[in-house]
């Protein structure tokens, strides 16, 4: 990550974290302006409302969970689905994404919200309202510019295109890549135990590995999965582009931005993150549960909203 792309995150966590209170706010783009709730990684987000899991029923359900790789709430989200798919196997289609950004698109999208206009205005007094800040003039650093086209100059402009970017750091986005790279491997294998492997090669990672070792500890991981740690390398070196242009695409048509993110049969699922809630609408999704889904694992959790933004 360049020295002007980590400024640039710096200005806007501090921006989200003046908008969102004592949690941070993700401003994000999508047509028009918007503010969702998010948090830091270490701080549960506040209760918001939450939408009831309506499932919508197939023969075999897809599970697309959005995480980053060193989250600890996604960590935590794959490690209440990991038994679920022990329980379940094939008879789910289980499908990983990865939240990343394209550095200079993320500037030019976050542009619209650091502009001080009637939207930031109305912003600060609810900001104001709510003791989160003093007036209106120690607002207006939070949106310095007069116009969009001033924040496309000042800070987008020197970007360079194709410069991804991870949350919690450079590491964490290679190990984004590798995750992708072991679950195409597995995927091309026709082994029964194929997807046993790369749920291993995660829990490995997320046990002993951080976003500051993950590219001198993930190999033993691999291995220890047993999977073939110079694929994995060969496809980082080779595809990381391709695969995170994959992830993007994915992640902007569904509109996540928060790790952990579950859709199931394209519904989007909010509620517990225990093994047994996961298990629970999953199986709710089938058109025939199978006899599997009769299996209890453990106790039920209350929703939660901590995630990654």
């Amino acid at each position: 990550m360049n020295q002007k792309t980590s400024i640039l995150i710096v200005i806007l966590l501090v921006i989200a974290a003046f908008l969102g209170g004592t949690a941070f706010a993700k401003i994000r783009y999508e047509g028009k302006a918007t503010l969702t709730n998010a948090t830091p990684t270490t701080t549960p987000q506040a209760n918001s409302a939450q939408a009831t899991f309506v499932p919508q029923k197939t023969d075999k359900p897809e599970v697309k969970f959005f995480v980053m790789s060193f989250c600890p709430y996604g960590n935590q989200a794959e490690a209440g689905l990991e038994p679920v798919y022990q329980l379940l196997k094939d008879k789910v289609s289980w499908q990983p994404q990865y939240i990343v950004d394209e550095a200079k698109s993320s500037c030019e999208q976050n542009c619209p919200y650091r502009v001080y206009d009637d939207n930031a205005k109305n912003r600060c007094k609810q900001a104001i309202a709510q003791g989160q800040i003093k007036d209106i003039e120690a607002c207006k650093k939070y949106f310095p510019y007069a116009s969009t086209e001033e924040c496309l100059s000042k800070e987008c402009a020197n970007l360079k295109a194709g410069v991804y970017t991870s949350l919690h750091g450079d590491q964490e986005l290679h190990q984004d890549v590798r995750e992708i790279c072991a679950l195409n491997l597995v995927r091309a294998a026709s082994s029964v135990d194929a997807m046993d492997k790369w749920w291993k090669f995660i829990s490995l990672i997320n046990e002993k590995c951080t976003s500051t070792n993950a590219d001198t500890c993930w190999k033993a991981q691999a291995t220890a999965a047993g999977l073939d740690a110079t694929a994995i390398a060969n496809c980082q070196s080779s595809q990381t582009k391709d695969l995170l242009d994959k992830e993007i695409a994915v992640t902007t048509k569904y509109k996540v931005s928060a790790s952990p993110t579950f859709y199931i049969n394209d519904v989007l699922y909010q509620e517990g993150r225990a093994p047994e809630d996961l298990k629970k609408a999953i199986c709710s999704s089938f058109n025939n549960p199978p006899a599997e889904c009769n299996q209890v694992l453990g106790e039920e959790t209350a929703p939660t909203s901590g995630g990654c933004n």
